[in-house]
């Protein structure tokens, strides 16, 4: 082979397919019983497709993504609805301008919308803090609402600690609408797969250049020999680049100490189809739930039976060894992690054929778009080394 690839989710497929199609061979394990890491998909009882880790959708301002998906697969449009359920009722998830009605009335609404129109012209979309540092005071109240009863709270929970100590990037990606708009995501395109994202998967590796395994926990093979830098599975030496996609500090046997990540555990019941168009929604002041998934309107789905699948999320701090809550979803990115990490990325460093790439081998939250176009990144990085560059 001419790469191997440890992890068969988005990142390392991209890569490999880029490679094959650039003539060369290359090999995917996997530790999973599957492929396509977290976006797998399939049907369930209720021949509904389902996500088995949470909603995924593409969203991006970048036309190039969706003409790379396009080259694979035929995709549909869909802009989702999100909402959040605050004292018993269910404002829309971004707020927006229906928000300030549903909280303000008529004439004190319109008052308040003219504001913002004036405080920030020619702008469709800004932050809660923008809101909530400014000098009037009913923006600033309207602000503070959204803060004190919604995102400090989903926040707070969703990570397991006080907002303060969060990264200020994780609490900047919910936008406010200067408008009615609706949709969830602000991008130009939104989309899913026509027939789901495990068919991307498929057409992805769909290469007779490319092979893989499942079922195969790549650290129980691979060696790092530091005192020579050199790479050995099972006692073999390996010089071909290596494409590592999961958590750096395991390939390193935690020599430094574990990087933290939240998890999730998912409850799956069937239910009643309703008439809301929300496919998710939010509860950030319920005890442990954070947001509720109803996969018949991701993307929308025919329900002959009348009942939809929907997918209750409790957030956990990762623990490989518990029944759930035993998949490292989310890294925790402040200064105190960044420095633990930088360690295992420096021990990465001396490898010359080893290649660090995704959202657990970087320890960053990747929006699907960017994990694409970091993919191909780092795949071009491997074809300059391979051609001697």
């Amino acid at each position: 082979m001419d790469c191997l690839i440890v992890g068969c989710g988005l990142c390392g497929m991209v890569i490999a397919r880029f490679l094959a199609e650039h003539g060369k061979r290359v090999h995917i394990v996997e530790r999973r019983r599957h492929i396509g890491g977290n976006i797998y998909d399939f049907r369930d009882e209720n021949g509904l497709l389902v996500q088995k880790y949470g909603p995924h959708s593409f969203f991006t301002d970048n036309i190039e993504v969706k003409r790379y998906i396009e080259r694979y697969i035929s995709v549909k449009d869909c802009y989702l609805e999100y909402v959040t359920m605050i004292n018993g009722r269910s404002f829309p998830m971004p707020f927006n301008f229906k928000a300030i009605d549903m909280l303000y009335g008529e004439d004190k609404g319109s008052v308040l919308k003219e504001k913002l129109r004036r405080a920030f012209p020619e702008r469709e979309v800004v932050s809660v803090s923008s809101l909530v540092e400014h000098e009037d005071g009913q923006i600033a109240e309207f602000g503070r609402f959204m803060y004190e009863n919604e995102y400090r709270l989903y926040t707070a929970k969703q990570w397991g600690r006080p907002i303060e100590t969060i990264s200020p990037d994780v609490f900047g990606r919910v936008p406010v609408y200067l408008s009615y708009k609706k949709e969830y995501e602000p991008h130009k395109y939104q989309f899913v797969p026509e027939n789901g994202f495990t068919d991307l998967a498929e057409r992805l590796l769909d290469d007779e250049r490319i092979s893989y395994e499942l079922n195969v926990d790549a650290t129980e093979h691979l060696k790092l020999n530091e005192q020579n830098a050199a790479i050995t599975w099972d006692d073999r030496p390996l010089t071909c680049p290596i494409v590592y996609t999961g958590p750096l500090d395991e390939l390193f046997g935690f020599k430094y100490g574990r990087l933290p990540y939240r998890s999730l555990e998912f409850i799956w019941k069937t239910a009643p189809v309703t008439n809301s168009t929300a496919a998710i929604v939010a509860w950030p002041q319920a005890e442990t739930v954070t947001r509720v998934t109803d996969f018949c309107k991701l993307p929308v789905q025919e329900t002959p039976n009348g009942k939809t699948t929907i997918a209750i999320e409790i957030p956990f701090e990762y623990d490989p060894n518990r029944p759930f809550g035993n998949e490292p979803y989310y890294p925790i990115d402040n200064v105190k992690t960044r420095g633990l990490y930088d360690k295992y990325r420096q021990e990465a460093e001396r490898f010359s054929n080893l290649f660090v790439a995704g959202r657990l081998g970087e320890y960053k939250y990747y929006n699907m778009d960017h994990t694409i176009l970091n993919a191909l990144k780092v795949a071009g990085k491997i074809m300059e080394v391979k051609n001697g560059k």
